[in-house]
């Protein structure tokens, strides 16, 4: 296969270059920024503008939700994805209420107005020779139809469930995806997560993972500071982005993607070790890259989905004896692996399984708290609202939503000590947002 040239777009530098920050918010008047750092003996050098603030928190979700559609389509010749905001916005967030189309259009802006430029130098570990390679990138172009009759541009227009959104990547970007030069990352794992900064730091740490032969890295050891700014934390607030990483690392360890976290030294010095869990069968691998599928692709594939690798073979393979000619193989297996009922197949039950965990109903202790409760999340808001005395922001519900069940019963836990006590925690939880 080949691959595009040194002076290339590729899917994967989006996500190494740390353009999208880990972060949930971001100050709006970031607008240009500098990075060095090295990871895994791999320097890098940023240089970006972001005409509408640098792109963050569910700005990943956003660009995930539209690579995945643009490979779902078979990555269509003239670039596009041509959708309704609503479509969108289920795919992202899993959810449309009139914030999230404010958020939405927020989201694209930030992304579509982001250009930058990343060096890297790399040291070939056989021939011990330098070489520099510079990627230099805008992600898409951006197309709104509007029935306003409006003559205000996109950033000055509301998106509504009918607004028709039409996202082009760019040449080399979207032939790096066409040609499998992107990350595969777990859907369910990314839904299981639930917190933004989880879901964030997983696609990252996947990223650097990857190592010059495509193959997946069983542990990272990272300079704390070179791992902040590879993450796009404000690197002049080290306790913030402690939390950050420490609040991600307990949902990346309790869904079994981190095998173990270590964190040794002081200060920005220090050194973080990450351990992972799952080790692909080579034989799946060696099947996968056998039908043009590159090797990290194949090699997440087989770790997370080992029980589909065969039957989606085995489809693709049939459907291609018919005659049936994809726009890409690689892409239509992956795709196949990814969704099994849009492809025909039941593949036997994962050996992982999404986790499930149940959230008690709490013991209501007096008439003002004993209101019907019907859902975790209703009764995290009612005790939180309690311990409030009011209304939480919208902030804090936001955060609320975007829980898993885990991060959930945590949260039902805290609020039931004592007030002193378990607000800084609940504080934590939610990212420290408003409450």
């Amino acid at each position: 296969m080949d691959k595009p040239s040194d002076l290339r777009i590729f899917e994967m530098d989006l996500t190494r270059s740390g353009i999208i920050s880990v972060q949930r918010d971001m100050p709006t008047e970031l607008t240009s920024w500098v990075s060095d750092y090295s990871i895994s003996g791999n320097h890098y050098r940023v240089e970006a503008t972001a005409r509408y603030g640098r792109p963050h928190g569910t700005d990943n979700d956003v660009m995930v939700a539209l690579q995945s559609l643009f490979l779902r389509n078979g990555c269509p010749e003239h670039n596009r994805v041509s959708l309704t905001a609503n479509q969108l916005l289920l795919q992202s967030y899993g959810r449309n209420t009139s914030k999230d189309y404010q958020n939405l259009r927020a989201s694209l802006m930030r992304l579509a107005g982001t250009n930058w430029t990343l060096y890297q130098n790399a040291t070939d570990p056989k021939t011990r020779r330098t070489k520099g390679i510079t990627t230099t990138n805008f992600m898409f172009t951006l197309e709104m139809e509007d029935h306003s009759a409006s003559d205000h541009d996109f950033s000055h227009r509301d998106l509504d469930d009918s607004s028709h959104i039409i996202v082009k990547f760019a040449d080399t970007f979207a032939q790096s995806i066409r040609l499998g030069f992107f990350q595969m990352l777990d859907v369910h794992l990314m839904q299981r997560l639930g917190h933004t900064n989880a879901r964030s730091l997983y696609r990252v740490i996947q990223g650097h993972r990857i190592q010059p032969d495509g193959s997946l890295a069983p542990s990272l050891d990272l300079r704390l500071a070179d791992w902040m700014s590879a993450c796009g934390l404000e690197t002049d607030r080290l306790d913030n982005a402690r939390r950050i990483l420490d609040a991600a690392h307990r949902r990346l360890l309790d869904e079994d993607f981190l095998q173990d976290v270590e964190l040794t030294g002081r200060g920005r010095n220090a050194t973080l070790h990450y351990a992972f869990q799952g080790v692909p069968e080579p034989s799946q691998v060696e099947q996968l890259m056998a039908h043009r599928v590159t090797r990290p692709v194949a090699e997440t594939l087989a770790a997370d989905y080992p029980e589909r690798v065969t039957p989606a073979i085995s489809v693709i393979e049939e459907r291609l004896k018919g005659g049936w000619r994809p726009r890409s193989v690689s892409a239509a297996l992956v795709d196949a692996i990814r969704n099994p009922e849009k492809w025909g197949y039941t593949p036997p039950p994962s050996r992982h399984g999404p986790k499930a965990a149940s959230v008690p109903q709490p013991a209501l202790h007096s008439p003002q708290e004993a209101e019907p409760l019907t859902t975790p999340r209703e009764t995290a808001r009612t005790l939180l609202r309690l311990r409030l005395g009011r209304d939480c922001s919208l902030f804090a519900q936001h955060e609320i939503d975007q829980l898993s069940d885990a991060g959930m019963q945590a949260l039902i836990e805290a609020l039931h000590r004592p007030k002193e006590e378990g607000l800084p925690l609940v504080s934590s939880i939610l990212n420290h947002v408003t409450l």
